[in-house]
């Protein structure tokens, strides 16, 4: 087997694959509104729902620039370092 057709028949596997992972995730069944279990009371209990905390540091994108730096270099120094033939 060459390898466009092993190549081909994975790219058809993991098409596929993918399509079924869509349908079944947009084609969920529809719980029962009238069932017992659902209306009944002693199920439900209410509870506050604590805020979440914010950890977040304005203005601070040094670790998005360093992954970029990287990345960047992964990609260029290979294509810049191959021999040529």
């Amino acid at each position: 087997m060459s390898a466009k057709h092993l190549f081909g028949i994975t790219l058809l596997l993991l098409g596929t694959l993918a399509i079924l992972f869509v349908l079944t995730n947009f084609n969920l069944p529809t719980v029962s509104a009238n069932s017992e279990a659902v209306n009944s009371a002693a199920l439900h209990q209410s509870t506050a729902t604590p805020q979440p905390e914010d950890n977040s540091k304005v203005g601070s994108t040094d670790g998005i620039l360093m992954m970029g730096v990287v990345i960047v270099l992964v990609i260029t120094l290979p294509l810049a370092l191959r021999k040529k033939t």
